[in-house]
């Protein structure tokens, strides 16, 4: 009997979409030969999968998951091509036993939640190209996030059905002493509402690679130039332009959405002055949204159904 490679598996996986454990049975039972391999996959329906792997999966749901202690959190993305699936009792099955893997295992990747044993059998990342062929509709468990170093205080927010996950991670010496204040869980809340409305780019500036500062810098003079101002004096305006670009892109430095008159990092201070907590701070946060990165096609409903009807008929 021929030997099946890792490899092998890969190949095939890609070629077909495949789940990596419905591949390497298929090469085995093919004897190796690819070809075979993929006649097998298709004569189980799981080929179906690889027509749907590459149709973009816009809709779907992002969930928080938190420790019980408040001292991490995760947040995962799982993916639809239309909001009726997600409304489909398998297809929120499947987010309910990624969630609650999640909250048991504690994964630290996507390529390990991907990998988990999932409850009905098969793995995480086999039971969702099984959803595929089943549903019609490309289905993956797309992102994940982790965040919590175990020593601070974790909350979060999610907006509406999931349009928008957020982690906040507030840090302070003797902290973990307080995870179950209301107060503190409310104020880490409140910046993860924030973080959702506000959409910063970084906690402060001190975050904010060199690099970047130089790449919006140079927007800006060339902002300048296009509207004719004089060489001379677009240094100077430059420099005014980037902090008013901090004040935009630096969550502790944005208006607190609950009371504008104070800075995020303001409140937090006061927040932390009144937990006996000096030097409360935000120490990092993760915001999700739904189908980020995801080019999805526009199509009028007839070109739909058409390629739909095209699409079955393959």
């Amino acid at each position: 009997m021929a030997v099946v490679t890792p490899q092998m598996v890969k190949e095939l996986r890609e070629q077909t979409g495949a789940g990596m454990s419905d591949c390497k049975k298929a090469l085995d039972a093919a004897e190796g030969d690819l070809d075979k391999a993929v006649t097998v996959l298709r004569e189980k329906g799981l080929a179906a999968a690889a027509k749907k792997a590459g149709r973009a999966a816009s809709e779907g749901t992002v969930s928080a998951v938190m420790s019980a202690d408040n001292s991490k959190g995760y947040l995962v993305e799982v993916n639809c091509e239309t909001d009726f699936v997600t409304r489909n009792e398998e297809f929120q099955a499947l987010v309910a036993n990624v969630q609650k893997l999640i909250a048991e295992k504690q994964p630290t990747s996507l390529e390990a939640l991907w990998a988990l044993p999932y409850p009905t059998g098969g793995t995480v990342q086999d039971t969702a190209t099984g959803l595929v062929a089943k549903i019609g509709e490309n289905i993956q468990v797309r992102r994940y996030a982790t965040l919590g170093s175990g020593k601070n205080v974790v909350a979060s927010y999610v907006h509406g059905t999931g349009k928008v996950g957020v982690l906040v991670e507030l840090a302070a010496e003797g902290i973990a002493a307080h995870r179950n204040n209301a107060t503190l869980l409310d104020l880490a809340k409140d910046i993860a509402l924030q973080v959702a409305a506000m959409k910063p780019g970084f906690v402060s500036k001190d975050a904010i690679p060199e690099s970047v500062i130089k790449a919006e810098s140079e927007v800006f003079a060339n902002q300048y130039r296009n509207q004719g101002k004089p060489e001379n004096i677009i240094p100077k305006i430059v420099v005014s332009r980037v902090e008013t670009w901090f004040k935009e892109t630096c969550l502790v430095d944005q208006a607190f959405v609950k009371d504008d008159a104070l800075t995020v990092s303001a409140y937090v201070a006061q927040v932390g002055k009144q937990l006996g907590l000096p030097g409360l701070k935000v120490a990092s946060f993760e915001r999700m949204e739904l189908g980020q990165g995801v080019e999805k096609k526009t199509m009028d409903f007839a070109s739909e159904v058409a390629a739909q009807i095209a699409d079955a008929s393959k």
